[in-house]
């Protein structure tokens, strides 16, 4: 290319030369990306699959979904739109809605291979049972932590969660009168609280850290790494830059995005600390297990990374869960009596609460809780996998789908498919989890996931869910105030109320 400059503009002026060698290399540019693109739309092995001709064309139409409030809606109305199970979102990969599908993406023996670039844009210090891609790898990680999340040993973690909602309670006793109760600030507090506690056995006091308020600095850092990650997972020169610039300086830039930088201080302080006690023999007096204890052979960023990807995880998910849950139940004035109705009749002492598992044997609640996870939807969106090339067709709507095509079936479409879970799917109805066949319902209920690589917290949060929502309207009667209006959430991987939810608070007696 260089010679070929050289011979055409040899006999030019030399001033000449740079704007021609320029204006050269960028129309080779444009040739190169049209003819890229034309034959991703026209001659691609996946051509033959539905889309927006923009999303065949380059990566960069999905990444602007990603910058939208709710992608999951957006590709709904394009699979009506093209009528197909089999939208082609990217050159390389399909949007899947066949949910007889989803237990072969997500299989529990040999599961497609996850996508690198998705994954290293949750930005972890080093891979984690969330983020690593390697099997093997991964499988070392889940058997350490998952005796942790095992139902015994949620059962262990009662008295945590007891003690963390009655510290919660009392700061809403505090403040109902004066003002109303932002409610999503709540759930976060409580849960990242108590996953913060199973962690590294310190949660910074973070109920009490803003005294008039639910919200919290680390709560900050959370929503601002959730926002980034479309873009980390876009852009990998952006992940580089983000590792590479010193903390002064990115606190410098953005004192929001600097309140990561002092999560993950807090973080290796917090599990430095731990060890000490442990080394003196001291930490035994907690009464249940701390997740460091599981994972002693591995150096401290990987324990960060761990324990923040639990955090992470286990926080925003319980307290979407939650939210959406008490939403519903103050939109539905007869849900909300049958509940409050059935914790009166079982706890007709409120300074006497019956153990975690005796709650969770009330039908209604335990109906509320199963109902909330399935519409709260926390985690809705894509897990993109790697289609195998193993010699099993994979085949949507008739068309063998090529391997190394990414694929991926959400959550937003197992729990919202009418064919299963009937014309009300759409809404909150716990009466669902009462019916005869309700069995049946797990089987399209993947909140937590399917197979080896399945949520952790799949025990954790219904029961920590049961004993917030049983605590809290057993205490308390919560109303939406005048005027209200729903409010917006935003798919950053897990979904967040940006707003808040503020509702009137008063004390029951």
């Amino acid at each position: 290319m260089v010679a070929l400059l050289d011979d055409l503009t040899g006999n030019l002026p030399a001033w000449t030369r740079v704007p021609i060698a320029i204006s050269a290399a960028a129309a080779v540019v444009v040739t190169f990306w049209t003819i890229r693109g034309i034959y991703r739309v026209h001659l691609h092995p996946l051509s033959k699959f539905p889309g927006p001709k923009e999303a065949a064309w380059s990566h960069d139409w999905v990444y602007r979904q990603t910058l939208t409030d709710y992608p999951e809606s957006i590709y709904e109305q394009l699979h009506k739109k093209y009528k197909t199970r089999a939208l082609r979102i990217a050159p390389d990969e399909l949007h899947i809605t066949d949910p007889t599908l989803y237990k072969v993406i997500y299989k529990q023996a040999n599961p497609f291979p996850k996508v690198d670039q998705f994954y290293l844009g949750f930005m972890a210090l080093s891979p984690t049972a969330f983020t690593d891609t390697n099997p093997h790898t991964h499988r070392e990680r889940r058997r350490m932590l998952n005796n942790l999340f095992s139902k015994a040993s949620v059962l262990k973690l009662e008295k945590l969660i007891f003690d963390s909602q009655n510290s919660l309670l009392r700061k809403i006793d505090r403040l109902c009168d004066h003002q109303l109760i932002d409610i999503y600030g709540a759930m976060r507090l409580i849960t990242t609280t108590v996953i913060m506690e199973f962690a590294f056995a310190d949660s910074g006091n973070m109920i009490e850290e803003q005294p008039i308020s639910f919200s919290s600095r680390f709560l900050q850092a959370f929503s601002v790494g959730a926002e980034s990650v479309g873009t980390m997972q876009r852009y990998p020169l952006a992940r580089t830059i983000a590792k590479t610039l010193p903390a002064w300086l990115i606190k410098m830039m953005d004192e929001n995005i600097g309140a990561i930088d002092d999560m993950i201080s807090f973080s290796r302080a917090a599990i430095q600390r731990y060890h000490t006690v442990s080394e003196q023999g001291k930490a035994a007096h907690l009464g249940y297990p701390i997740v460091l204890d599981n994972l002693q052979t591995l150096d401290l960023d990987a324990l960060v990374a761990e324990s923040l990807d639990l955090l992470i995880a286990g926080s925003d998910t319980s307290a979407t869960s939650l939210t959406t849950t008490i939403l519903e139940l103050l939109s539905n004035p007869t849900y909300l009596k049958t509940l409050v109705d059935e914790l009166d009749a079982a706890i007709p002492d409120k300074h006497n609460f019956p153990a975690g598992q005796e709650l969770e044997k009330l039908p209604f609640l335990s109906s509320c809780v199963k109902e909330g996870i399935r519409h709260a939807k926390a985690v809705p969106g894509r897990l993109p996998r790697y289609v195998p090339d193993d010699g099993t067709p994979f085949v949507v709507d008739g068309e063998v789908v090529p391997p190394g095509t990414i694929v991926s079936i959400s959550a937003y479409t197992m729990h919202m498919d009418t064919d299963f879970w009937g014309p009300d799917a759409r809404y909150f109805n716990p009466n669902r989890w009462l019916a005869d066949d309700a069995k049946r319902l797990d089987e399209y209920s993947c909140a937590f996931g399917k197979g080896a690589r399945m949520c952790l917290g799949m025990n954790l949060v219904p029961f920590e869910m049961t004993i917030v929502l049983a605590t809290l309207f057993r205490n308390f009667t919560l109303e939406l105030p005048s005027g209200f209006t729903p409010p917006r959430s935003v798919d950053n991987f897990t979904v967040e109320f940006p707003e808040g939810l503020y509702v009137r608070v008063s004390r029951r007696d």
